[in-house]
């Protein structure tokens, strides 16, 4: 009874809302702060709804939207290129450092320099642009970009970690596929 009081106080909200949002990056240095305010508290509405993990890490890797009306999309403008991206997701929401890869095949684990650019792949889409409030910006799929290997010069099509490279219609947001698989039952780092 005690736990489940202690789970129903607003405290649990805010400290856990403060926890992701740390996790997510949300800072008024990247968000201004109506975007950390309203990601904060989208974050906060979620937690205190008891809401799905899944369905939570699945709005935040495909988020798209103005970033002030669509919080989650504020994820994206926080993070501005799609290794930074790469590295952040595979962290937060699979709990894989990538870094390492990022210069040289890692030492101590079994990712490469190609599984690294191929997981950034899935971000390469992605589009930011000002809206006519200049602290605001819309997070849109490009339908294009890609990223390469720095050493091999190679073109990388995105694939999963430790996965396979799935199939991806050409414009298809990679980012909805990677939600999926992201948060899928099997998946192993979820």
């Amino acid at each position: 009874e005690l736990i489940d009081q202690l789970l129903d106080r607003s405290e649990y909200a805010d400290y856990w809302a403060l926890k992701y949002a740390d996790l997510l990056r949300v800072e008024e240095k990247t968000l201004d702060r109506k975007g950390v305010q309203n990601f904060y508290y989208w974050i906060r509405r979620w937690i205190e709804h008891d809401r799905p993990m899944n369905e939570f890490a699945a709005e935040v890797v495909s988020g798209r939207g103005d970033t002030y009306t669509s919080p989650a999309a504020g994820y994206y403008r926080a993070q501005r290129d799609p290794v930074l991206r790469a590295e952040t997701t595979a962290q937060v929401f699979l709990g894989v450092r990538l870094q390492c890869a990022k210069c040289h095949n890692h030492p101590f684990d079994r990712w490469t320099m190609d599984d690294y650019y191929s997981f950034a792949a899935f971000f390469a889409q992605v589009g930011r642009k000002q809206t006519e409030d200049y602290r605001d910006i819309v997070i849109y799929n490009r339908a294009g970009g890609e990223t390469s290997n720095p050493v091999t010069k190679q073109r990388m099509a995105p694939k999963f970690l430790g996965g396979a490279v799935p199939e991806i219609k050409p414009g298809e947001d990679r980012r909805a596929i990677l939600a999926k698989w992201l948060t899928a039952g099997d998946n192993p780092f979820f």
